[in-house]
């Protein structure tokens, strides 16, 4: 196995009742408006959370602290992002996520694959259970901002 495979832990999905394209979109451009107050890394509930294109995935607050949330590695509209994820761990000791849309015909189905990197292999057992009760969290305000979505179209 090449360093950049890596074998799912944990998986998670949800069902949002949006095509694809806006599940996409409200995960990605629309991130900051919908993640938890409780899941934000600067201690500020009205931080801002930007997930680009370009690579980046990171937290700023009011004051302007940013704090490195992980890196994109790959953008792959509607279908699927993965990422380099370092809450839990840090950038040296990457935790890897997938999230995978699926549509299902005008719904959509999210997963999200959480699992270790070559880097995080050990630390990866004592966080799964926070990881856990984190995509709970996250997953739920998905729905929930996709609802919201849908019910102003």
């Amino acid at each position: 196995m090449s360093g950049m495979e890596t074998q799912p832990i944990m998986m998670k999905t949800v069902r949002l009742e949006c095509p694809i394209a806006h599940a996409f979109s409200i995960f990605t451009e629309r991130i900051s408006e919908w993640w938890p107050p409780e899941r934000r890394h600067t201690g500020d509930p009205k931080s801002s959370i930007t997930l680009s294109q370009s690579g980046r995935f990171f937290e700023r607050d009011s004051a302007g602290k940013e704090v490195e949330l992980g890196a994109v590695l790959t953008w792959d509209p509607p279908q699927r992002l993965i990422l380099d994820f370092y809450p839990g761990t840090d950038p040296a000791h990457p935790t890897r996520v997938e999230v995978r849309f699926t549509a299902d015909g005008a719904a959509t189905e999210v997963m999200i694959l959480h699992s270790a990197t070559k880097e995080s292999e050990s630390l990866f057992p004592a966080q799964a259970p926070r990881y856990d009760a984190a995509w709970n969290l996250v997953l739920a305000a998905l729905r929930h901002a996709a609802d919201r979505s849908t019910r102003r179209n």
